[in-house]
């Protein structure tokens, strides 16, 4: 995705050893639902990574 505005949801997203490939997977969701409002894209983005739920799916 684009430069980072308004959350910084890769470095939550390093910090939680998130991998990249489930990241550009929920960038690429979210994107889908806010194609033109970066603020609430950041902001779901980052809700999707520290919900926890995608160590479940990739464990």
């Amino acid at each position: 995705m684009k430069k980072i505005e308004y959350f910084n949801y890769q470095k939550v997203a390093k910090d939680m050893k998130m991998p990249v490939s489930i990241l550009k997977k929920i960038e690429k969701e979210v994107s889908a639902e806010f194609p033109k409002d970066k603020m609430m894209f950041e902001l779901h983005v980052l809700r999707a990574i520290r919900s926890g739920y995608w160590q479940k799916r990739a464990a």
